[in-house]
């Protein structure tokens, strides 16, 4: 039985606070532990007794739940990336393909999952090491895609591929995702990537965004090469987003070295909805064919 429970929204999502307080009333009368993270809106909802250090939030759970949309779950899961914790993910967004399951049912499953009583899904995790003028200036782990962009410039930027130090190709367009098989249904998916089942393991989606060349094309490689993207444009607003949230600036002759971590975020699934069924569900799937 799970003894420690911790519980993660946006720092910002006042909304969730209520459904928060209904979550913990249940938690303290299953004896479970809780912690907060320390946010303002927490503690204006008088909730300090529950925040700890970021250490202790990140090292000391049995669960993890989230609360909010597949932005929040994103963050969780970088938060803790390489523990063994399992994340709960309550949807209070949109229809997403992380949080499963949906608020008005998410206390039922809550015993089962006190409980133990549940399947979970290890997805992997992607590593980028950001190197300017030969210094590494940043090391991050992230579950879903890494977009490099043109920013607000019209004109396209260039960007040259080495794949296990052998080059692949250099090209002009819009930018790069670089993505997990979980992030495919994100950003990749909008650019007209391929739906890749998420447990599929081992592997990276290059894809290029509108790519000025008909011959540069989505490329799928395994999870343990070394993807090396150089920026050859001078521009110095090139944006590098991650997971769809956090932004770092790009300068020319930057270099991203992408591989994959070993990390994996663990996942609580849905015991009635897979993956199928919320593409089903997000797609309009199964209907009437449109003539």
């Amino acid at each position: 039985m799970h003894k420690t429970c911790a519980i993660n929204i946006r720092p910002e999502d006042k909304d969730s606070i209520a459904y928060i307080i209904k979550i913990i009333k249940h938690l303290k009368n299953k004896g479970i532990q809780i912690l907060l993270p320390d946010y303002q809106i927490i503690k204006d909802a008088n909730l300090t007794e529950y925040i700890v250090a970021q250490d202790k939030f990140v090292s000391q759970p049995d669960i993890v739940i989230s609360i909010g949309g597949d932005g929040t779950l994103l963050h969780t899961a970088r938060l803790f990336a390489g523990t063994s914790s399992p994340i709960f993910g309550i949807n209070k967004g949109r229809l997403g393909f992380l949080t499963e399951f949906m608020p008005d049912e998410a206390l039922e499953y809550l015993n089962k999952i006190i409980n133990e009583e549940y399947e979970k899904t290890e997805r992997d995790m992607l590593e980028l090491v950001h190197v300017r003028n030969n210094k590494e200036i940043a090391k991050i782990s992230l579950l879903n895609d890494v977009a490099i962009s043109r920013g607000t410039f019209s004109r396209p930027i260039t960007i040259h591929l080495e794949i296990d130090d052998k080059f692949l190709n250099t090209f002009s367009g819009d930018g790069i995702i670089v993505s997990t098989s979980t992030g495919s249904t994100a950003y990749s998916l909008s650019a007209g990537g391929p739906i890749i089942t998420p447990t599929i393991k081992g592997i990276l989606l290059i894809m290029p965004i509108c790519p000025h060349t008909l011959a540069t094309r989505p490329l799928i490689i395994p999870g343990s090469s070394k993807l090396k993207v150089t920026i050859d444009s001078k521009f110095d607003n090139t944006i590098m987003t991650i997971d769809g949230h956090e932004s770092i600036n790009i300068a020319g002759n930057d270099k991203i070295y992408f591989s994959g971590t070993g990390k994996k975020a663990v996942l609580i699934a849905h015991p009635e909805r897979n993956f199928y069924e919320i593409l089903k569900e997000k797609f309009k799937w199964g209907g009437n064919a449109i003539t």
